[in-house]
């Protein structure tokens, strides 16, 4: 909790630094991403491999490698999301760029949770590093956003003086501490209340492949419905989803089934359209190009 509560901290500060990296040249927002993505594959493998042994030793190692791989997952999170706000277009574009992040994040999770059962966390270390790598090569081809200069940087607490970010932000916090109470209960829930502990996977399995589908459907109904329409119907169908979970039973597979691939369904939405409208925010405050980090640091 105290590296989490570090990175949380330290967020707006990266978001910061980030606004003057872009500003300066691509490349070294390029190099800021290498040296992130170094500390976070050395990181993890360090949190799944200590060098030392007791109990003491253990915990300072484990405490000071949360912190850092934290903190530069962070700066790597913060660049990447401020490159596609940066690259601009209309709802509909900002939603695509999102949804295909977002989408192959999820992708991402899935191979995270089958691969250490499968093949063990040295090859999962391993994988993890090559994954990292790919992804920053496929960024030296990805399209480039229009470079900005120092002179039209934000201060770091410049989303606060926004009206309609306050109003965004009030709504995601209120939703994201709605999400945060099931992802947290999720395992306890099927172990103690359904008795199908040994159903995990599936469980999991299909909440996230759900979010992921559905992506491309929340995707073609933004030009129709618009974004903040469309999360609001996210969300009602989260609730509708959820609230059945409270009259299942011991045993009760199929139910809680369908409750993970609805809710699955809605998580698409989740992930797929906030982001896009906070995009849309900055470029209605006149901020884009500019202050995309700081906001996202913020958020």
């Amino acid at each position: 909790l105290g590296a989490r509560l570090l990175d949380a901290v330290a967020d707006p500060l990266i978001g910061r630094w980030a606004d003057r990296w872009f500003a300066h040249s691509l490349r070294r927002v390029l190099i800021a991403a290498l040296l992130a993505a170094l500390l976070v594959a050395i990181g993890f493998r360090a949190l799944f491999f200590p060098a030392v042994s007791g109990t003491e030793a253990l915990l300072a190692w484990c405490g000071g490698f949360l912190a850092v791989t934290y903190l530069a997952y962070s700066v790597l999170s913060v660049v990447h999301q401020s490159w596609g706000a940066r690259l601009g277009g209309d709802a509909a574009q900002r939603t695509r760029i999102v949804a295909w992040r977002e989408g192959l994040a999820l992708l991402g999770v899935l191979t995270a949770s089958v691969l250490p059962s499968v093949a063990g966390l040295g090859v999962t270390s391993a994988v993890f590093a090559v994954a990292l790598a790919g992804g920053l090569a496929w960024l030296l081809a990805a399209p480039r956003p229009v470079a900005t200069t120092h002179d039209n940087l934000s201060p770091a607490l410049s989303p606060w003086t926004n009206a309609a970010f306050r109003r965004l932000i009030a709504v995601f916090v209120v939703n994201g501490i709605a999400s945060a109470v099931p992802a947290t209960l999720v395992l306890f829930f099927i172990r103690d209340k359904l008795a199908l502990g040994a159903y995990e996977p599936l469980f999991l399995f299909s909440y996230f492949a759900a979010g992921a589908l559905s992506m491309p459907l929340w995707v073609r109904a933004v030009p129709r419905v618009g974004l903040a329409k469309l999360w609001l119907a996210g969300m009602l169908l989260a609730i509708a989803a959820f609230v059945w979970a409270a009259t299942l039973s011991s045993g009760s597979l199929a139910g809680y089934l369908a409750v993970c691939v609805a809710s699955g369904l809605a998580l698409g939405a989740d992930l797929a359209l906030p982001s896009a409208m906070l995009a849309g925010v900055i470029q209605r405050a006149g901020h884009s190009g500019s202050s995309e980090g700081v906001y996202f640091g913020w958020w």
